[in-house]
Formats: C-alpha cells, sequence, structure tokens
C-alpha cells in the first residue's frame, strides 16, 4: 500500500487506516514505512511479508485483537522463524491489550490500535541500537 525504507506495518481491515495516519506522521519525520495488507489470513502473504523485512529490517504488526494466539502473533513468529536474519530491532505488536473489552466509549479508543501506538512503536524500532 505505500513503499519505505526504514520499518514495514502490517496491518488488516479497519487497522490499514491507523497505519496510514501514523506512516504520513512518520514520514514528516524522516521515517519512511512500507505498509503491506495482506488482505487474506489464509492463504497468507508470507513471500510479501517477508521481502518487505528484508528490505526495512524492521516490524511492527497492527492487529485489532488480543496479543496472544491472534494474527499478530502468527506473522511474528513466521517472521522470526523464516526472516531473523533480516531483522535490525526486535518486532514490535500493537495490539488489544490482554483485557477484556472495556464498555465506555472512550474507553473503548483506547483499548484499540491507534495512529499514535503505532507511531510509538515504529520510533522504537528504529531507534533501536
Amino acid at each position: 500500500m505505500r513503499e519505505g525504507d526504514d520499518v514495514t506495518l502490517i496491518a488488516m481491515g479497519g487497522a490499514i487506516l491507523h497505519a496510514q495516519a501514523a506512516a504520513e506522521a512518520l514520514a514528516k519525520d524522516g521515517i519512511e514505512c512500507d505498509i503491506v495488507d495482506p488482505r487474506t489470513t489464509s492463504p497468507l502473504d508470507e513471500e510479501t511479508i517477508l521481502e518487505s523485512v528484508e528490505n526495512t529490517g524492521r516490524l511492527v504488526i497492527v492487529d485489532e485483537s488480543p496479543p496472544r494466539c491472534s494474527l499478530a502473533s502468527d506473522i511474528a513468529s513466521i517472521v522470526a522463524d523464516k526472516g531473523f536474519k533480516s531483522l535490525k530491532a526486535p518486532i514490535k505488536k500493537v495490539t488489544c491489550p490482554h483485557t477484556p473489552v472495556p464498555f465506555a466509549p472512550s474507553l473503548e479508543d483506547e483499548f484499540l490500535p491507534n495512529a499514535n501506538r503505532i507511531i510509538a512503536a515504529a520510533k522504537n524500532a528504529v531507534d533501536y541500537a
């Protein structure tokens, strides 16, 4: 969806909008994001994901699921297994917290992944020593 050399953002569905907003903000700071929307989970386009990570060396996965037993966990596992040598920084996941979904709309906004959390994860990956 977008080409960049500094960090790969992987997102699907509604998370794409947040990833795009984060990429726009990061570009103003000189961080160019490669955005990958796999579109389907089965089959999962592992080749595109691994090529992007090989190009950037950094990975941020955005998923509206909890952090365990999710698409984010599956993608992180695949990259750790098949693309480990390409990584320059630990894989970052921006997911919902491992808690029940809050009832209050104001808390729900903080519960779901958002552009600010993606920006923080991407900067953390880029700044990794």
